[in-house]
């Protein structure tokens, strides 16, 4: 073979070879260059805030004194007040006073703590220095500071006494000058409706 032909072919040769390396090298670059391209990207992005729980804390809801209702008064030695709970949640009664004249009692005792809902609890006439028929009271307070007039939520007044009258007359609870006039038929009085009005007591 002449050597120029044989020169030739070998030249042919080597482009051919420096092609096909030059292709392969293009696809390792293109996939480099792709790699670099996605860490790139996850280098730069800014990284997530973490943002921590909120622990507020929330306020308990005020507790609202459940309805305590005075219902009925019988008189004498072996008399007696019943306070009945018409809510609709049992009533928790610590502190609560029940006064007649000077001399007032916490009922929380009385009713072990709670009276629950539908039911009564009795505070006899002993513990409360008597309930004539004569004349006297009986009033709830929230409260064992039964001089505040805000504690007053129950009141009532029969016959002649009493010395909260105002009081309960100030606060919107009895009207003012009112008392009940117990049927001398009986030794009692009752509660049939609003308990602020005292014709509702008979």
């Amino acid at each position: 073979m002449p050597r120029s032909l044989l020169t030739l072919l070998m030249s042919f040769a080597l482009l051919a070879t420096a092609c096909g390396g030059s292709d392969d090298s293009a696809d390792d670059d293109h996939a480099s260059v792709g790699s670099g391209d996605m860490s790139g990207s996850t280098a730069d992005a800014e990284p997530e805030e973490t943002v921590p729980p909120t622990t507020d804390t929330i306020p308990p809801e005020a507790v609202k004194l459940p309805d305590l209702q005075m219902v009925f008064v019988e008189f004498g030695d072996d008399g007696y007040v019943e306070i009945a709970n018409v809510g609709d949640t049992d009533a928790d009664v610590g502190g609560v006073q029940i006064c007649q004249s000077a001399t007032c009692v916490d009922i929380g005792p009385i009713a072990s703590g709670t009276i629950p809902v539908g039911t009564s609890v009795l505070v006899t006439a002993s513990v409360l220095g008597g309930l004539s028929a004569d004349g006297g009271e009986a009033a709830l307070h929230s409260g064992s500071d039964v001089t505040d007039p805000d504690t007053i939520f129950g009141f009532v007044q029969w016959g002649s006494g009493g010395v909260r009258a105002d009081v309960a007359a100030g606060v919107g609870i009895w009207p003012d000058g009112a008392s009940v006039e117990p049927d001398p038929a009986f030794n009692s009085i009752e509660l049939f409706g609003d308990p602020a009005d005292p014709e509702s007591w008979s």
